[in-house]
């Protein structure tokens, strides 16, 4: 897998069954994303790891209109953002919008709902993070 460490598993594994799970300290309970192994609150070595919604809130994004290494399987232009998942205490992760055309744009804060998807990197599949509008949220 890309960028697999051994730590982030878990979240890889989560997402090759359609869902989304993210560490917490295993002491404190915090947050801990990007993974690591001593929680940098606690310094309680260990996390649990706990399935999380796919919702949150657009924290960020940027259209893309051309073509970058490794996204070849992606149809331009393309919107990846980063969004707040919800009930994490504001982590943040990437992925890709779906459904946004050129006349409209994302808001930050619209509300977002996620489904786990696969592109391609290279010769690879990966999952990936996939990002739709809810709730009278705009693009």
């Amino acid at each position: 897998m890309i960028g697999h460490t051994g730590l982030e598993t878990p979240y890889w594994s989560s997402l090759a069954e359609g869902k989304l799970s993210l560490p917490r300290c295993g002491g404190c309970g915090h947050w801990q994303w990007p993974v690591v192994a001593r929680c940098g609150e606690c310094g309680h070595w260990g996390s649990n790891w706990q399935e999380v919604p796919l919702s949150g809130q657009i924290f960020s994004w940027t259209r893309t209109w051309h073509r970058f290494g490794g996204t070849e399987a992606l149809p331009l232009p393309y919107v990846s953002l980063l969004a707040e998942i919800d009930g994490t205490d504001g982590t943040r992760l990437m992925g890709l919008l779906e459904g946004v055309g050129e006349e409209e744009r994302a808001l930050i804060g619209a509300p977002i709902t996620g489904r786990i998807g696969s592109t391609r990197f290279g010769e690879e599949d990966v999952p990936v993070i996939i990002w739709r509008l809810r709730d009278g949220g705009e693009a």
